[in-house]
């Protein structure tokens, strides 16, 4: 079953992701969505795996696209960092301008999860500077029989 990482928002602190990596297992790819894009190469070197990522509001200096359309077993998934695009409806509009099958988008360093009009919308909130109380978190993406399925993974499992 192919499986992504989701990451955001990692402002230089690559070093929380070794905590994740006995549930993460094995991952095709890796996204970052920005706010530290640099971030994406050590990462993956971690993970063992490719990585896309776009830039975030912290990333003046990226030439990483502010947004990236990825085909991914027949289906589209939106990257942005979510900086540009207010709220809510505005991201599920960008998805369906894209046709897109998913949104992934961080800024927030909140995660979310929610299915809107069948379009998923994945927030997987910041891997170094989390405003929950669960801790640092990051995501799991896996296409299973061309459905989406995602899991929001925290540092904190409380």
């Amino acid at each position: 079953m192919p499986r992504i990482a989701v990451v955001s928002d990692s402002h230089g602190n690559i070093e929380n992701i070794r905590g994740f990596l006995p549930r993460i297992g094995h991952v095709d790819a890796l996204y970052h969505l920005g706010d530290h894009v640099e971030d994406a190469l050590p990462l993956c070197n971690l993970l063992n795996c490719g990585f896309v990522a776009v830039r975030g509001n912290c990333d003046p200096f990226s030439d990483a696209p502010l947004s990236y359309t990825v085909e991914w077993h027949n289906r589209r998934i939106l990257l942005l960092h979510g900086h540009r695009v207010a709220g809510r409806l505005a991201l599920l509009y960008a998805a369906k301008q894209e046709n897109a099958d998913a949104v992934l988008f961080g800024h927030s360093h909140v995660p979310s999860m929610e299915t809107v009009d069948g379009i998923l919308m994945l927030n997987p909130g910041s891997l170094s500077r989390p405003r929950t109380a669960k801790g640092p978190s990051m995501a799991v993406l896996e296409l299973d029989d061309g459905s989406f399925r995602a899991e929001l993974l925290f540092m904190n499992k409380s």
